[in-house]
């Protein structure tokens, strides 16, 4: 497709320096030698464009490859903590959201993230995050037994994390519901802002609309500007309804999980695509 634009733009060029070598040719010549360019050019690229084709079949197959052989089942300390904690889990395939969700007397409580948050780590946390990821595997190589790499894998992957956005949705009947956003890292979740919001349909809703709608309420302060104390407060408030560390570190490894298992999913999608005659 590439060859085909080159040759499409240098044609008006090309038709000048054969057309004017010495006097002036005439117009019927030029037209005629563009259209035995435009000829050539046309019978060529679909033989380019087949080519180019299998090229990234290839290139594609090679990445599906190396993703299949990582695996897709889920760790055992994502199952682990999925089986102990009172969150219910809602993922669904090719989704970009994964919600959590559970009941605390009579409350409902939401959790909501964003797998697309593993791509907006910046620089400096994507190197630490390679540097623990080889630091990790250097050190099963020297230190651990072929019995023992499946059982301290799990463990290695475990301590990874990257910041991932979370919004809780506290809500009570009739008392509406409070949103909270947050960030999971490193084990704590950090609370950026608390918003009151009178109707839980709103606090709840996922639409454009319910969107515009909550950006346009009072979010309260800043939350580290808020008192000391207050804030340990809240902070203990959350924990008490296990949104805790060891929610925070569930939240980002399965986001490091879902990805994989969404990118081989999009390879194999992809790869249909381009194959399509």
């Amino acid at each position: 497709m590439f060859g085909l634009r080159t040759v499409a733009r240098a044609m008006p060029s090309l038709a000048m320096r054969v057309a004017l070598p010495k006097t002036m040719a005439s117009p019927a010549m030029i037209a005629r030698v563009g259209s035995v360019q435009s000829l050539r050019a046309f019978s060529y690229s679909p033989l380019a464009w087949n080519k180019v084709d299998k090229d990234l079949l290839a290139k594609i197959d090679n990445e599906i490859k190396h993703e299949e052989e990582q695996g897709e089942e889920t760790p055992d300390y994502i199952t682990s903590y999925l089986k102990s904690s009172p969150f219910q889990i809602t993922d669904k395939p090719g989704s970009d959201e994964v919600s959590l969700t559970r009941k605390f007397g009579n409350e409902e409580i939401k959790i909501v993230f964003s797998v697309s948050d593993i791509n907006s780590a910046d620089e400096e946390e994507e190197l630490d995050l390679e540097d623990d990821m080889e630091d990790n595997q250097n050190s099963q190589q020297q230190n651990l037994s072929p019995s023992d790499e499946d059982e301290e894998e799990g463990d290695d992957l475990e301590s990874l994390t990257f910041p991932v956005r979370c919004l809780i949705t506290i809500s009570k009947p009739g008392a509406g519901s409070i949103s909270v956003d947050t960030i999971a890292q490193d084990g704590s979740f950090i609370v950026e802002s608390i918003s009151n919001i009178k109707d839980s349909a709103l606090a709840t809703a996922s639409t454009a609309e319910a969107d515009w709608e909550k950006r346009g309420l009072y979010s309260g302060p800043p939350f580290a500007e808020l008192d000391e104390e207050l804030q340990v407060a809240f902070e203990k408030y959350l924990e008490e309804r296990q949104i805790d560390g060891d929610l925070a570190n569930f939240v980002p490894n399965y986001v490091f999980h879902k990805d994989q298992v969404e990118y081989t999913h999009w390879l194999k999608d992809l790869k249909g695509f381009v194959a399509a005659k």
